[in-house]
């Protein structure tokens, strides 16, 4: 029988969760721009946006917009799945590490909550492929929507959850799943979103985008990228403990 992989060890230092956290919000951008890019690609010309809706540009003629839809959850997808093969089939601790920050740094629990709430990319994309006039089948996209979801979603958890070790396992596993989605919609959603309505650094600037959505993305490449060691570094492989009464070498 081939034997289990060692469990991981997070690291919770305030260094390590603030890098965390920033890699979640550029993770959070590259969903949207997946959209605007591919936008961007069908439609010939860039939509317009904020830091989390964005629509094609009023000229768009492309007779399958739904792709541009799809575009930004495909993205945070194949990123859920390459954390779980690398934590799968990953051999050093820095890629294992690596692979659990992008599983909770791609939001598989707030990808999970909006379709369970009737929101999000995949709802609107499949209604508006396959709603009736009346709405009547309404419910059953609602379910093959959030079916679809968990699909793609509750795999990558649960090969994070069986990957962590330490007696506070389920806390810190909660903790990572929600603590940053709830920071993401504070920060992002709610203040500086409120900023864009107010008409501050409201100007597009690049690719159909505010400056402050450019300037915020910017800030925190600049914060993620000089520090990847934390996040390679985020969690270490625990050792095991020796049995009483064997002898350290």
């Amino acid at each position: 029988m081939k034997p289990s992989k060692p469990l991981l060890q997070i690291q919770p230092s305030f260094k390590n969760l603030f890098i965390f956290q920033f890699f979640f919000f550029v993770m959070h951008e590259l969903h949207e721009l997946a959209h605007i890019i591919t936008g961007r690609i069908l439609c010939g010309n860039w939509g317009i946006r904020d830091f989390n809706v964005w629509s094609l540009c009023d000229t768009c003629k492309t007779a399958h917009p739904q792709i541009a839809t799809f575009a930004g959850p495909l993205f945070t997808f194949v990123m859920l799945w390459l954390g779980s093969y690398w934590l799968t089939y990953g051999r050093t601790s820095t890629i294992r590490s690596l692979a659990l920050v992008f599983i909770f740094g791609n939001m598989p629990f707030g990808r999970l909550y909006m379709a369970a709430m009737g929101s999000g990319d995949e709802l609107f994309g499949l209604c508006s492929l396959f709603i009736n006039a009346d709405h009547s089948n309404l419910w059953l996209i609602r379910l093959a929507g959030f079916l679809i979801v968990a699909l793609f979603c509750i795999p990558p958890i649960i090969i994070a959850y069986k990957a962590i070790a330490g007696k506070n396992k389920l806390l810190i596993f909660i903790s990572l799943l929600i603590i940053p989605l709830i920071l993401d919609t504070i920060i992002l959603l709610i203040l500086l979103n409120g900023l864009l309505s107010k008409g501050i650094l409201s100007q597009i600037f690049l690719m159909g985008t505010p400056l402050l959505v450019t300037l915020w993305f910017a800030g925190c490449l600049s914060i993620v990228l000089p520090n990847y060691k934390s996040l390679l570094n985020f969690a270490i492989i625990k050792l095991a403990k020796p049995l009483p009464g064997t002898p350290v070498s």
